[in-house]
Order: C-alpha cells, then structure tokens, then sequence
C-alpha cells in the first residue's frame, strides 16, 4: 500500500502550488477566449482537490484508487524530471519506518516556506516514537 499512499500524500501535499504559462496563439479554453501573449496560472494545488476527479478530495484516503491522477509534478512534457526519485525517497521513507515499526510526530508548529510557489516547509520539528 506504501506505492499508494506516497501517491495520495503527494496529491494532498502538492511541492509546489502553481506554474504561470504564456498562450502561444489566440484560442478557446473551456469557453474562455485567449489571446496570444495571455498569461495563465495553472493551480496544482487546486486540480488535485478537484471533487470531480477525486471523490472526497480534501481527505488523505491512502487506498485511493486514483491517487496517481494528481498533477503535484506537472503534466506531459512539462512533468517534473526528477518526480521519479521523490517518489521513490518517500517510498523508501515510509518502507524504513514501518520495518522499524516508527511513527512521525510533530512537536512544535511547522514553519512553511514563505514563497507563493513552494509550497512546503522549511522546518518541521518531529520526534520518532515505536509503535
């Protein structure tokens, strides 16, 4: 399940919240008129709570069968070229924890990164304890 749940974690914790794109030519998008030069924000963070592709989206459901649909590393030709060793770092995390039957806990209010981009932490104190 830990494949999964890394899936999940990632679409619910998205790296980073947005990437701007330029339109290349005048187009039509969703029924939105787009001129050539038109600056778009694609929001990750808000694609991967989307209810109409995640059912119950604002919850970590580890088991989620769609988990992987989410796009915390971009899409297509724009994905994240190092999304694969992330994936792989969480896997191998959370793989060592539960060899060692540890859990995570926060002791003290994270300190997120102050950027509009990144959106993630830039300390998180934590203790590890047995279960």
């Amino acid at each position: 399940m830990i494949p999964n749940a890394v899936q999940e974690i990632i679409r619910w914790q998205t790296p980073l919240s947005y990437m701007r794109r330029t339109v290349t030519e005048d187009t039509e998008l969703f029924g939105h008129r787009l001129k050539k030069h038109d600056m778009l924000a694609l929001w990750y963070i808000s694609a991967n709570r989307d209810e109409s592709v995640f059912d119950d989206a604002d919850r970590i459901i580890v088991d989620r069968p769609n988990a992987r649909r989410h796009l915390s590393f971009g899409y297509g030709i724009h994905r994240c070229v190092g999304a694969r060793v992330a994936e792989l770092q969480l896997v191998t995390l959370l793989e060592e924890l539960a060899k060692r039957r540890l859990r995570v806990n926060p002791v003290a209010e994270p300190v997120r990164v102050l950027a509009s981009f990144v959106h993630g932490y830039k300390h998180l104190q934590v203790e590890l304890t047995r279960y």
